[in-house]
């Protein structure tokens, strides 16, 4: 199991604000699904307060079980699909796949490529 996913998202014309309400809409699927989030931290942007602040357009998972892999898919298929022009690139132990316009048949592939030590997934990147 691969352990740790790190989920970079994006929306065509997107600015800051925008991202930023879109990473967390996906956050809330991905929990109201049962997905473990795990806390990104980035250096505030200038002229912002003190403190840390979640990086913008990124959330990090704990795929833990096949069942939570599956959950997180899942979540990601639905928010690509809630509308046109979205990316996503996830990360996990340095190999990465993007993604934009989901089919059933990357989905499942998607888990499978996550499931396993070394897998060929959708549009694999190394």
């Amino acid at each position: 199991m691969p352990g740790i996913a790190i989920t970079e998202i994006g929306e065509q014309y997107a600015d800051a604000a925008r991202t930023d309400e879109i990473c967390r809409r996906l956050r809330r699927e991905l929990g109201e699904r049962g997905v473990p989030l795990l806390p990104l931290e980035a250096a505030p942007p200038p002229g912002a307060k003190s403190g840390a602040a979640a990086a913008i357009g990124t959330i990090a998972t704990v795929l833990a079980s096949s069942s939570v892999t599956a959950a997180f898919v899942k979540g990601v298929f639905t928010w690509l699909a809630a509308r046109e022009g979205r990316t996503i690139k996830i990360t996990v132990n340095g190999r990465s796949v993007e993604l934009s316009h989901p089919t059933r048949e990357e989905e499942n592939r998607l888990i499978e490529w996550l499931t396993s030590d070394r897998g060929t997934g959708p549009g694999e990147h190394s």
